[in-house]
């Protein structure tokens, strides 16, 4: 729902998809990279960096973890 938060973590094992499918969600990846993302637009980016996120408008989107090839 419109003004909910995704509290600040990471993903250190994994290679991230962030996909926005309806609404509109701001990103900060390490508390200083801002992203906006409405749909059909994908963050992509290493789990080791820390996302943070809040829902702007009511919204769905879909993570994708990828592990990291050891």
């Amino acid at each position: 729902k419109k003004g909910d938060l995704i509290a600040k973590h990471n993903h250190p094992e994994a290679l991230v998809l962030f996909s926005v499918v309806k609404g509109k969600v701001q990103v900060f990846l390490n508390e200083t990279e801002e992203h906006v993302l409405v749909p059909g637009q994908v963050l992509e980016f290493n789990g080791d960096n820390y996302i943070q996120a809040t829902l702007v408008e009511d919204s769905e989107f879909v993570v994708n973890l990828i592990h990291k090839p050891e």
